[in-house]
């Protein structure tokens, strides 16, 4: 049997090298991608690239509408976090370094030039980030609805840095819920955050597969981070889109509070442009008022 082998060989060397070099090729791509821990990725389109980072517990697919309108004058390159809407989660924390230095990694591997950074949520955050340690690679960043100091929304004052045992009392509340329960209360999390009732269910969908401590983790580590004084290092154009929705049970919720708010948060960038939705947006801009979304995302990122 070998030597029915090693003469059928002989007979076909280049079929045989092509063989071995599409596997070595095949075992290469393979590396590559498990080299890359912290998201999965899914790249479409061509042109200059985009990188697409969703918010906490979203799939990538959360941008498939800013995808559909992109790829044919973009390549993008969309993102999922490690643990979130069922994907891998990483082994351990720091969850948003690892993530952080991961995209900067994927970045220079792929060398990637002129990137323009999307991110919504901690998205957004991880793009503020990025763009605030990254001298080259990139072109431009849009940020959706993310604050560089989240936790000072309801106090300027509040602590900083990361807190292990406030994060582990988290991780018990979300693993000591049903199914069920965590289902439900990503439900409810949905309807509060976005308007668009036909994403309610896709959204919670995405939350309830996360892996709990992943999700209560990267929450807290974006809630008490505050990167305020760190923007003043960002070189590159950013337009940070706010979401705002009328309340009439809080009269002194206002647009202009939401603008002032923003601009305040956002006054060490001296490269930031911060827009407010008009159209009553909750946090998922995109879904909500995508005509206001696209019109301000394609003035920013498609001049000349």
């Amino acid at each position: 049997m070998m030597h029915f082998f090693l003469t059928r060989v002989a007979k076909k060397p280049v079929r045989i090298a092509g063989i071995v070099v599409g596997l070595v090729l095949l075992a290469q791509a393979v590396l590559a991608q498990n080299k890359y821990t912290a998201f999965t990725v899914q790249v479409t389109g061509k042109g200059q690239p985009i990188i697409l980072i969703p918010g906490a517990t979203c799939h990538g697919s959360e941008w498939d509408a800013t995808v559909a309108r992109y790829k044919d004058r973009f390549q993008c390159h969309i993102l999922t976090l490690a643990g979130y809407a069922g994907t891998t989660p990483l082994p351990h924390g720091p969850y948003l370094a690892t993530i952080q230095n991961q995209i900067k990694q994927y970045i220079t591997d792929n060398k990637l030039q002129q990137v323009t950074l999307i991110g919504h949520s901690i998205g957004g955050y991880l793009s503020l980030c990025l763009a605030s340690t990254m001298k080259e690679h990139l072109k431009q960043v849009v940020v959706v609805d993310a604050l560089p100091f989240l936790a000072g929304t309801s106090n300027p004052l509040a602590p900083t840095g990361i807190d292990s045992a406030a994060a582990e009392k988290e991780v018990a509340r979300y693993e000591g819920m049903t199914p069920a329960e965590m289902r439900n209360t990503q439900l409810q999390t949905a309807k509060f955050l976005c308007r668009d009732s036909t994403q309610w269910n896709t959204i919670a969908d995405w939350g309830a597969a996360s892996d709990r401590r992943t999700f209560a983790w990267t929450i807290h580590e974006m809630m008490r981070g505050d990167i305020r004084q760190t923007l003043a290092a960002i070189q590159v154009p950013v337009l940070v889109l706010a979401a705002y929705c009328e309340m009439p049970q809080y009269p002194m919720f206002t647009r202009q509070y939401v603008t002032d708010m923003f601009a305040k948060q956002y006054e060490k960038c001296s490269t930031c442009m911060v827009q407010t939705a008009t159209g009553n947006a909750k946090h998922f801009i995109m879904y909500d008022v995508p005509e206001w979304y696209f019109a301000a995302v394609d003035n920013f990122i498609l001049k000349k």
